[in-house]
């Protein structure tokens, strides 16, 4: 295995032991980068507070001749900060991205980390240290449609997660990140931030990371699973049938290395992208079957008129590859669809109506879209983005078609509506592609949907923002005016009022988060609970959340402590305790509430709590203020019951 030699700058961030500080840069290399620019780097590329160590990032500092790729190894210490936490160390590694590239000396991040976990930083000088080369075969053998779809998604712009990977080894994710990196060129790379754990609620600069929830604005992609592209992200349609037009080896992992000119993720750096890799052009495959042999040459006198020979077409491609996968001839299948793929693209948007239909025929008639279990997962990948755009086209409005006239524009949404709506859909994958052709076509969508399952595809792991907001504003919808709505309440019930996904999707805090709940209340019982419905909410195990209660008593309004301190009383009393036990939480609470009396009148008005305010409400707080010290003191008193139905009874006692 050959081994390049690369410097690194390096620091180290963490807390001195026994201190109360916070996280900071205790040391750094003496070199181009200063103590304050590791600070920086640590402040901007932040990934919250992981559950589990190890964890490596990925990111790049600089630009120019100046430009570095950063590596951060955060492992835990053997010792405790003042409060006997245990303190995390982030180990910076920072590596000038000409080194590796001019002449070109490819790196993967899994040989960094190896090499760099290892390094004793005793000095202050810059490390020197021997890194194994790009192993390219290795990398090419872990292609598969997962990282396949990723790169796509990456070719959109946005974030992009990968969930469902709470149980895969710190090492695998690392690896998989590499996968995903190699499929882009390397001049790219210098542009990437990925990781192998980030914060779904953190507002991190984290382009590509394993999560465990689905951040806003992020495109999610499922651990094992192809990435479902918007149809809308022409871009990634397209690299991913540029990437699937070639078998994923070495050869295209070498070629991509080599491409070193810099790029960014902005659109300009997208469409150079495109047009790099639609220049690959690897040694032509084998032919699959000898030439059939060629007619006799016909004396000149009997030579007919010449006749142009046929073109491939869009219809006969189509039902070619239909015939290869029906025969199992999987050996062939690439080779018609970058055939059909280059026919697409040359075609363009001069396919007319009355084309587009046929081709959909097709499609249907011979089921070119179900799942083929028989194709490897990026050749299934490359298929369906293929099948797709040949018989549904990729705009979906008149803007992103540049200016060309409605009648194109419908065919497209007419044929993502058909995939929709064909059964059976899959309500996540329905939902979020119906959102983005607009109003009328979600509203068809979630029509049949009937309220327990709608709020169960929103309680579904992991948390989708997008399905969430919709379900809670499709409830609204549906429970509306003043009465309560029983099929609402039981659903929101059975699913703890969906707390959990919204505190998932929301800061600690977040007015959003208590809008949602007192909106989804609202739906569920009317704009004011009445006593049987409070304690409903009160005693479901989604009653613990402070937001859920602080909801509740908002939408109870006048005399809701009243209705805590009854709700309280019959937990207490429903609990099993001795009876000494109740009468005295009882009194407390009977004591408490008097004995807070004096708040309202001596204590000036607070004004802030939870930090926000509810307009319109000329000054006056979210909620009473008396309440609100009350609902505390209830929570607590919960506890202290939970507490003693912990504690073991002694017979006879």
């Amino acid at each position: 295995m050959s081994t390049v030699q690369l410097p690194f700058e390096w620091a180290v961030g963490g807390k001195l032991p026994g201190s109360g500080d916070d996280y900071k840069i205790l040391a750094c290399s003496q070199g181009l980068l200063s103590r304050d620019d590791f600070e920086e780097i640590r402040t901007v590329y932040t990934i919250g507070t992981p559950e589990k160590l190890p964890q490596v990032t990925t990111a790049w500092v600089g630009s120019g001749d100046d430009a570095h790729l950063v590596l951060a190894i955060q492992t835990w210490s053997d010792e405790e900060d003042r409060r006997h936490r245990r303190i995390a160390r982030t180990h910076y590694f920072c590596v000038p991205y000409a080194r590796i590239t001019q002449p070109p000396h490819p790196v993967s991040y899994e040989d960094l980390y190896h090499v760099l976990g290892m390094c004793s930083l005793t000095t202050d000088r810059q490390l020197v240290v021997p890194v194994p080369t790009l192993d390219s075969g290795a990398v090419a053998a872990r292609i598969d449609g997962t990282a396949m779809t990723t790169a796509a998604l990456l070719m959109t712009g946005q974030h992009v997660c990968v969930v469902d990977g709470e149980a895969v080894p710190t090492i695998e994710r690392l690896r998989f990140l590499d996968t995903v990196a190699a499929l882009l060129p390397y001049g790219m790379r210098a542009r990437l931030t990925a990781s192998t754990w980030a914060s779904s609620t953190a507002d991190h600069k984290i382009r590509l990371a394993f999560t465990q929830h689905v951040p806003a604005r992020t495109y999610p992609v499922a651990w094992g699973q192809l990435a479902e592209i918007p149809r809308h992200e022409e871009d990634a349609y397209r690299y991913l049938t540029l990437l699937g037009r070639h078998a994923p080896d070495a050869k295209l992992v070498d070629w991509l290395a080599a491409r070193t000119e810099p790029l960014t993720f902005g659109k300009n750096g997208r469409s150079r992208v495109l047009d790099l890799l639609r220049g690959f052009n690897p040694s032509p495959l084998p032919a699959l079957m000898p030439p059939p042999a060629q007619p006799p040459a016909q004396p000149p006198a009997q030579v007919p008129a010449q006749v142009p020979a046929a073109q491939e077409t869009v219809e006969g491609l189509l039902t070619e590859c239909a015939d290869v996968l029906e025969r199992g001839r999987t050996a062939e299948i690439r080779d018609v669809l970058a055939r059909l793929d280059g026919v697409v693209t040359s075609l363009g948007l001069t396919i007319s109506d009355a084309e587009r239909a046929r081709y959909q025929k097709i499609i249907r008639d011979r089921q070119l879209l179900l799942p083929k279990g028989s194709l490897p997962e990026e050749l299934e990948a490359f298929l369906h983005a293929v099948i797709r755009m040949a018989g549904y086209g990729l705009a979906d409005t008149p803007a992103q078609l540049g200016g060309t006239t409605q009648s194109v524009v419908q065919p497209a949404r007419a044929a993502t509506t058909a995939i929709v709506r064909r059964p059976p859909p899959d309500p996540v994958a329905s939902m979020k592609t119906a959102y983005e052709l607009g109003r009328e076509e979600l509203e068809e969508t979630l029509r049949p949907l009937q309220t327990r399952e709608l709020v169960a595809v929103a309680a579904r792991r992991p948390y989708d923002m997008r399905v969430v907001k919709i379900t809670c504003d499709e409830l609204v919808k549906r429970g509306g005016g003043n009465a309560e709505d029983p099929e609402i309440a039981e659903a929101l019930r059975e699913h703890h009022y969906l707390t959990d996904a919204l505190s998932a999707l929301h800061p600690a805090g977040d007015r959003a988060q208590f809008d949602r709940l007192c909106d989804l209340l609202g739906a569920a019982y009317g704009q004011e609970l009445h006593p049987k419905a409070f304690e409903e909410v009160f005693r479901s195990p989604g009653g613990r959340s402070a937001m859920l209660v602080a909801a509740a008593v908002f939408r109870f309004g006048t005399g809701a402590g009243e209705a805590l301190k009854k709700s309280v009383i019959n937990l207490v009393r429903d609990s099993g305790l001795e009876r000494e036990i109740v009468e005295q939480v009882e009194k407390r609470l009977l004591e408490s509430q008097s004995g807070m009396s004096h708040l309202t009148a001596a204590d000036p008005p607070r004004k802030r709590w939870f930090g926000h305010r509810r307009r319109g409400n000329r000054g006056k707080p979210l909620v009473p203020t008396l309440t609100l010290y009350f609902a505390i003191i209830v929570l607590a008193i919960i506890a202290l019951v939970e507490f003693f139905m912990l504690i073991p009874r002694i017979p006879g006692s």
